[in-house]
């Protein structure tokens, strides 16, 4: 029997931010096989479109942003959660004046950095 790692707490808050991209800012949680991102993204800024090996599910928590998955446009408020299968081109801009906050989860875990 495979032993059980001790429960690990983390509060956003005591996490380092970083900014990876002009108005972009986040901070990662790694577990064993997934990876979970908090972005939070200045008015106007845009990430742009980059594919990755691990699947991720974008879940909006303010704002309002544009998504460009595969091609199709997908606008996302609060609460919306966005599915991304793996290897699929995707990017985003946001939009209106209100900054936005996602939570994305991606599994298996990242071990690369995003690349365009």
């Amino acid at each position: 029997m495979k032993a059980v790692e001790p429960v690990r707490v983390a509060r956003w808050g005591d996490l380092s931010a970083e900014v990876v991209l002009p108005g972009v800012r986040r901070q990662c949680v790694d577990a064993e096989r997934m990876t979970v991102v908090r972005y939070t993204y200045a008015p106007g800024s845009v990430f742009p479109a980059h594919s990755h090996s691990e699947e991720q599910v974008t879940m909006v928590l303010s704002g309002e942003i544009e998504f460009d998955v595969a091609g199709a446009t997908v606008q996302a408020g609060v609460e919306v959660l966005i599915l991304i299968p793996s290897g699929v081109v995707h990017g985003a801009r946001v939009l209106g004046d209100l900054e936005v906050e996602t939570l994305n989860a991606l599994s298996p875990r990242r071990i690369q950095e995003v690349t365009g």
